[in-house]
């Protein structure tokens, strides 16, 4: 079969002028968020510590409301088809605890600083009205009447002490409305909560510069959104509009300091869809994308493969919707091929964000997807397993995480393309071993509460299935299936629908007897990447 490149950009007009640093009417003042290798809150509880001259009524009225913005967060009552919009950064549930009340009679303070919100906590810890610091914890102190935050004038925050200690503060005198502010700091902290440590920033706007400002700014979930309000009927309750990465992400300008821009969320909600082809030619697979592509559907998972005895180059493929996302491709290029590419997409404000290759001819071939971004990130190609081994122990310990890894054996032993970002997650890896030896270090950390980042296997020379595996640290759940033929897939993929299971990981490999054969992960719903 003859070697392909093909390469396609899709960028809408409004994008295209962006990069001449013109804004153009389409485009929106918002900016998208991106992942900066930080913890993010899975399944946590909510903590109230009620501070003060709290009356009964009102603290009523605001357990009530926590517990309906927990169950929004949760996914209770969510329309059919739907998860709440937070859940693409990874935040699944909430819940909340019996509330504790503190000094009723304390004298109301105009500059509570955050030492002393520091110590009111600890305090409350020692007597054991609230527990102690935990990674699902996140503990709310509600000041009272009269109470204000040194430095601001009717504000809020949330704070952490380490990257397993979240609080935040909310004086009943804040200038929005109560319930509001409260849900923006549960929000933002649940997908940003080790803020105090910019090492540790979880998802956030990429940075700029504040129109007449020198500083340079970082916003987070709810922040750009302005003041504008949903209200869920399903619920009963408002929570503030906030960035969704599913609506839309948009080019920036780096010379400018633009990061990509974004788009509000209006309903609290975004789709549960997703598409799928597998085992399609390249012009099979072509002919749909552009289909898709007018319809607002973008790539999440792309792969190839090379079956036997001239049986040319397939395709599986997994769309999600995501309104006018930009989005560049290549397809079947040279290492040097893509690396100009990779070069003069960089500056231009695009980061990977699907890697894949295939062998043909005992040739490295690259098939890649870049978004807009500006984060961070090294790389390291065709490299063997012990100079891939040698670079990821390096790079750990300088700050970077493996975000992005594939295997294949051009020529009789295994080699590693991979991309690494910056971030202070933990991880346990696997490399180059067996089904049974994967299997049995899995068994192992699912009760000490590490799950699945990246998966993948190949086919060794002598005809064995090899794993790779990477785990992070999470408390969610998780279906694998491993070697299935199409057919097994397609009836656990289907089974697994119905309950708001989707795919998480995809990857297929061929047999020693020709056969397509799948590795699939599902997580319930749909996870942005690249958390």
């Amino acid at each position: 079969m003859p070697r392909f490149r093909r390469t396609s950009t899709l960028v809408l007009t409004c994008l295209v002028l962006l990069i001449a640093a013109v804004l153009p009417a389409c485009a929106q003042p918002y900016y998208a968020l991106e992942y900066y290798g930080g913890p993010v809150l899975e399944h946590f509880t909510i903590y109230p510590l009620y501070y003060g001259d709290w009356s009964t009524a009102d603290i009523v009225a605001q357990q009530t409301y926590l517990k309906a913005l927990a169950a929004y967060i949760s996914g209770d009552k969510a329309p059919a088809g739907t998860q709440p919009m937070i859940r693409q950064y990874g935040v699944m549930s909430a819940s909340v605890a019996v509330h504790a009340t503190a000094d009723p009679t304390a004298k109301p303070n105009t500059s509570e600083t955050y030492d002393q919100l520091v110590s009111i906590i600890k305090a409350n810890q020692k007597n054991g009205k609230l527990p102690p610091f935990s990674s699902t914890t996140l503990i709310a102190v509600f000041l009272a009447h009269g109470f204000q935050l040194s430095g601001c004038d009717g504000c809020a925050y949330h704070a952490s002490l380490s990257g397993s200690a979240f609080w935040l503060v909310v004086p009943h005198d804040t200038g929005a409305p109560y319930q509001l502010s409260t849900a923006h700091e549960v929000m933002e902290a649940a997908t940003d909560p080790e803020v105090d440590n910019q090492a540790a920033w979880g998802w956030l706007s990429g940075g700029y510069y504040p129109k007449g400002s020198s500083q340079l700014a970082y916003d987070e979930l709810i922040d750009e959104c302005g003041n504008n309000t949903i209200t869920l009927t399903n619920l009963g309750i408002q929570i503030p509009e906030g960035m969704d990465n599913s609506g839309g992400v948009f080019l920036g300008d780096p010379a400018q300091a633009q990061p990509p821009g974004g788009t509000c969320n209006t309903t609290g909600y975004t789709s549960l869809n997703e598409i799928q082809v597998y085992g399609w030619t390249y012009s099979e697979y072509r002919a749909k994308y552009d289909k898709l592509w007018t319809q607002g559907w973008r790539l999440y998972i792309l792969q190839s493969y090379e079956l036997p005895n001239g049986g040319g180059l397939r395709y599986n493929a997994v769309w999600r919707p995501a309104g006018n996302t930009a989005e560049t491709q290549l397809y079947g290029a040279t290492y040097t091929e893509f690396k100009a590419q990779y070069d003069k997409l960089w500056p231009l404000g695009w980061r990977i964000y699907i890697l894949d290759s295939f062998v043909e001819g005992g040739s490295v071939y690259y098939n890649a997807v870049w978004r807009p971004g500006d984060v961070s990130e090294t790389q390291s190609y065709e490299a063997s397993a012990s100079e891939f081994d040698t670079r990821n122990v390096t790079l750990g310990g300088e700050g970077w995480r493996l975000r992005m890894l594939q295997a294949y054996i051009p020529s009789g032993s295994v080699e590693y393309n991979a991309v690494w970002r910056q971030g202070v997650t933990s991880d346990k890896y696997i490399f180059g071993v067996t089904y049974s030896g994967y299997r049995s270090l899995y068994n192992t950390l699912w009760p000490e509460d590490w799950r699945l980042y990246l998966l993948q296997s190949y086919l060794a020379p002598d005809g064995t299935e090899h794993f790779d595996a990477m785990f992070h640290r999470g408390n969610h759940g998780e279906i694998q299936i491993y070697g299935a033929t199409y057919s097994q897939y397609v009836a656990e993929y289907d089974k697994l629908w119905p309950d708001g299971w989707r795919l998480y990981i995809l990857q297929s490999f061929v047999g020693e007897n020709g056969a397509v054969y799948y590795n699939a992960v599902w997580r319930q719903s749909t996870i942005d990447r690249p958390l």
